[in-house]
């Protein structure tokens, strides 16, 4: 191969390797997409937050994902926007069974504006899914087999416990013990003025 043509092949993948690197170093072009995209884009960003990573009020709950009882996965993160309301439960523990009613009466009453997570304890005495099949219950039932999210939210033992997030995915209530209706639709009220 002659110079010349040597400087020639070398110059054309010199050019092709150039623009390749710009090719790929551009910013990716808005894509055409729906409005329901944009909305989802637009409400990450609305309700993000920069609270540091706890269960305790003030704090950004970290996300997490559950197989819920009816097969769907549960994601946390999914739910942003809306105030999460977690009832840790379990079928032993009468305030919790007692205390489940009040959660099911909530999430009907705030469909669109709420969403109620009862996650069942690994300490599982009872079946849940043979208790919960005799009610007809509106609320997402996932059962925590090894714990980690229960612990993870501060949970133990002690039952029942309710969790509280604002549509930022900050703690604004979590404390053990058995709460009214009136006391959760005053707990989710406040949770919304924190937008």
């Amino acid at each position: 191969m002659t110079k010349k043509k040597s400087a020639l092949v070398w110059s054309a993948a010199l050019l092709v390797l150039i623009s390749a690197l710009v090719f790929y170093n551009l910013p990716a072009a808005p894509s055409p997409a729906g409005a329901d995209s944009a909305k989802v884009l637009d409400s990450s960003s609305q309700f993000s937050s920069d609270a540091p990573l706890g269960h305790q009020p003030g704090e950004q709950l970290a996300d997490f994902s559950m197989i819920q009882t009816n097969g769907q996965t549960f994601t946390l993160s999914q739910y942003r926007g809306k105030v999460v309301v977690l009832n840790l439960w379990a079928t032993w523990c009468t305030p919790c069974v007692k205390e489940l009613p009040h959660f099911d009466r909530l999430q009907q009453a705030y469909p669109d504006e709420v969403k109620v997570l009862a996650i069942h304890s690994d300490l599982v005495t009872d079946d849940p899914l043979a208790y919960l099949k005799d009610f007809d219950y509106h609320i997402a039932f996932a059962v925590d087999e090894n714990s980690q999210i229960i612990s993870s939210l501060g949970g133990s033992t002690m039952l029942p416990q309710t969790l509280v997030l604002s549509p930022r995915g900050e703690v604004t209530y979590n404390r053990v013990g058995s709460v009214s209706y009136e006391a959760l639709e005053e707990l989710v009220h406040a949770a919304q003025t924190q937008e």
